[in-house]
């Protein structure tokens, strides 16, 4: 395995990370039918960050900095043997975090827990990143067409904002727009984080040279445009999910669990990411189209607070970004992450783990009496709910144990 190689030690971390955070939901979820057995002083809640963290700013993300590597062509610069650095600097932040998170030092923003030292030190690391692929354009630019270039560089402008952006976000003097009856996010909020990962969706095959054209033309262009316009404007006005424009900012998602495929299938994937891309395309219509009902009055204030929430969580992270990442690695090293039968089982669990705990959400929605009275039928979910974890858990070490080894 080549040591200077930023995709394969990006690719990994990823896995390492994965691991680590499936290790750290293992022991959620045992936690949650035996809470007597919490390690020392570290109860439920200082793990959770490190949970959520691992698997957000690990395994999600390591393999979008594969991707940029990839873009940018380090290893074809004479600063290849920085791209691996920038990865263990990346790790190192992540880790120096995860010691103050179980140490109850967090900003106590989800997904936004750093703090102090491990805020300036994953700054610093995102500071590092960006410098590589600078100094890599600098020495690759003269050799691209001026479109590349041209892209390239405003991707280097709009990269440079994300340490600020990283310091603003993080701060507990600034916080998004919220759904004032649900203590959650908005309409246009998801909307917006959404159309994020849509366009990194149609980037994907025509910025890594898969084969094809798409089918994306330019009504689905223009449609992404619009989408963008109308988050804008309903972020602005804010309000509930009772209001039709909250609502109709939803409404926007559905078209993509169509548009989505359609655009794929004019692309020549390679065999490897077959069982992936597959089972990424299956979570992406099951994801947005729950997540519109989800948000619906009713049904949203049904299961607020409840583990259908959790459930949603593990469809979007398990199902649909687990897919999505591992295809991204499949194409950048050119090697299988899992076989087709890791791959099946591990979407099986997930499945079975997101049912389980959508079914317990509901009835937690409809009285506190499944928690007290029938705690029984609680325990059987939660023991279920355990039992799937174990086999994501075991199916992940597999995957890095064969990527190491191949």
């Amino acid at each position: 395995m080549d040591e200077t190689d930023g995709t394969i030690c990006a690719a990994r971390h990823a896995l390492g990370w994965l691991v680590f955070g499936n290790s750290v939901g293992m022991l959620l979820s045992i936690l949650l039918l035996k809470p007597e057995w919490q390690p020392g002083n570290f109860s439920y809640g200082h793990w959770i960050p490190l949970h959520l963290n691992a698997q957000l700013y690990g395994w999600t993300a390591l393999p979008l900095v594969g991707w940029l590597m990839k873009l940018y062509e380090v290893n074809s610069t004479r600063f290849r043997a920085w791209g691996p650095a920038a990865i263990w600097a990346w790790t190192a932040a992540l880790m120096l975090a995860c010691y103050q998170w179980l140490n109850g030092e967090t900003s106590g923003k989800i997904f936004l827990d750093w703090r102090n030292s491990s805020l300036w030190g994953f700054v610093m690391a995102l500071i590092l990143l960006w410098a590589i692929l600078l100094v890599s354009f600098i020495a690759r630019s003269s050799e691209w067409r001026k479109l590349r270039c041209r892209l390239s560089l405003a991707g280097l402008i709009g990269l440079a904002a994300v340490p600020v952006i990283m310091l603003v976000a993080a701060s507990p003097r600034t916080y998004p727009p919220i759904d004032r009856t649900t203590g959650g996010p908005t309409g246009s909020s998801l909307l917006g984080s959404t159309l994020i990962v849509i366009g990194l969706m149609l980037l994907l095959p025509r910025a890594i040279a898969v084969d094809g054209r798409g089918k994306a033309g330019l009504g689905t262009w223009i449609f992404f445009g619009i989408s963008w316009i109308v988050f804008g404007v309903t972020e602005a006005i804010g309000g509930s999910h009772f209001d039709s424009w909250q609502i109709g900012s939803m409404l926007m998602l559905l078209p993509w669990a169509w548009l989505i495929p359609r655009d794929w299938s004019g692309f020549k994937w390679p065999q490897s990411t077959r069982p992936w891309r597959r089972a990424m395309l299956f979570w992406w219509a099951l994801l947005v189209i729950s997540g519109v009902l989800m948000y619906s009055p009713g049904i949203l204030d049904h299961i607020k607070f409840t583990q259908a929430l959790v459930a949603h969580s593990h469809l979007a992270m398990a199902g649909f970004t687990t897919s999505f990442c591992a295809m991204i690695l499949c194409i950048l090293t050119q090697r299988s992450i899992g076989g087709p039968r890791s791959v099946l089982l591990w979407n099986v669990a997930t499945f079975s783990m997101v049912f389980v705990l959508a079914a317990m959400g509901w009835r937690e929605g409809n009285g506190a009496d499944w928690m007290i009275v029938h705690a029984g039928w609680r325990e059987t979910g939660m023991i279920l709910r355990s039992f799937c974890g174990a086999l994501m858990l075991g199916t992940s070490i597999s995957w890095m144990i064969q990527f190491s080894k191949s």
